[in-house]
């Protein structure tokens, strides 16, 4: 089979988009012919030689006008080698890629793991023969078109506990993602606080990642003055972008991980500290239904969230070790990238 996959981006070390590159990778393995359509590229990729990879240009800084055009030429050039096409995450692509694919017959699946539900996702809905996604809760589109709920596609072969001591008896939390105002990182400050204040000066936070947007520049710029003005400089690192390569050693020496995003899907941060055994706290709803209720926390609750560090921090070793294989597990069997390669290439030959 011969898939064409459109996509954002293609950059292994890219922070928020790296994981791209291993999804290609294992559907590589699965296919005769993998070609790939995306936005922006890095240089030098290392795929497997069964994979063509073709930019829009951004990288090229081509501005938006052209970069449609290209993105048209490619299309035209390679929907009839294809069996199928694959548009990742952004609706808009399905928009444009749309009417190819009807004119030539070529089926068109739609990943979307995302709460909102805008003009563009209604207008793909035209387009698209069928939808993927990681849980019920990330498509919220009233749609007549098959849904499939496959998980998300975690590199658990990548993302894996190692042995966790508490170096200089400092207790690790961590949080990784985008810096938005969203995110709720003030509560995760505030709660720090409280456990200073209360005399447990041994819990360290790091913010591990960077604002998406200009316009979150100064959100981020309040957080680090937050931090200052409590005196919590020795408690709260900003690391800034880290490599997605890279991003699993932080997983996998932390001791807790926390996400009050409200994204109301399924988180891929949360689920990547899951399969590295690591205990989570999360305010995203999409996780009531595979976390049992003392590791939901709400959103603005810094008291609330404060005491469930402390919880966490008092569990016993062999507890913590229980708890953290089962969240292991449940990754390994329902959010494992492997398994999902192999029912999105099922759908196409369905």
């Amino acid at each position: 089979m011969t898939l064409l996959f459109i996509t954002r981006k293609v950059d292994k070390n890219d922070s928020r988009a790296g994981f791209v590159y291993y999804w290609l990778k294992k559907f590589a393995k699965k296919l005769d012919k993998l070609i790939v359509i995306c936005q922006e590229k890095e240089k030098s990729q290392e795929l497997p030689e069964n994979v063509e990879i073709y930019s829009f240009g951004k990288e090229m800084r081509y501005g938006r006008l052209r970069q449609f055009l290209v993105f048209g030429f490619l299309l035209w050039k390679n929907i009839r080698r294809v069996d199928g096409v694959f548009s990742h995450m952004m609706p808009i692509y399905s928009i444009f890629a749309g009417p190819f694919c009807k004119i030539f017959k070529k089926k068109l699946v739609q990943w979307y793991t995302h709460k909102t539900v805008d003009w563009r996702l209604r207008l793909a809905d035209i387009f698209i023969d069928e939808f993927v996604t990681a849980s019920k809760m990330s498509l919220r589109l009233q749609t007549k078109k098959m849904v499939n709920v496959f998980g998300h596609g975690i590199e658990v072969d990548r993302f894996v506990p190692i042995s966790r001591k508490i170096s200089n008896s400092k207790f690790k939390i961590l949080t990784v993602g985008r810096i938005a105002p969203t995110k709720d990182i003030e509560s995760m400050i505030k709660a720090v606080y409280e456990l200073k204040e209360e005399g447990i000066t041994d819990a360290k936070l790091t913010i591990v990642g960077d604002i998406g947007l200009a316009s979150h520049q100064a959100h981020l710029g309040n957080l680090k003055n937050m931090v200052r003005n409590m005196n919590l400089d020795k408690q709260v690192v900003f690391t800034g972008p880290v490599p997605y390569t890279q991003v699993s050693q932080f997983y996998q020496r932390a001791n807790l991980f926390i996400n009050l995003s409200d994204t109301g899907s399924l988180d891929k941060a949360v689920l990547q500290a899951m399969a590295c055994e690591c205990l989570v706290l999360t305010s995203n709803e999409a996780f009531e239904k595979i976390l049992s209720a003392e590791f939901i926390v709400k959103k603005d609750e810094p008291n609330e969230l404060s005491e469930k560090i402390k919880w966490s921090m008092n569990l016993a070793a062999e507890e913590k070790e229980r708890i953290g294989k089962e969240l292991r597990r449940e990754v390994v069997e329902n959010h494992n990238l492997d398994k999902l390669a192999d029912r999105i290439i099922d759908v196409y030959e369905l």
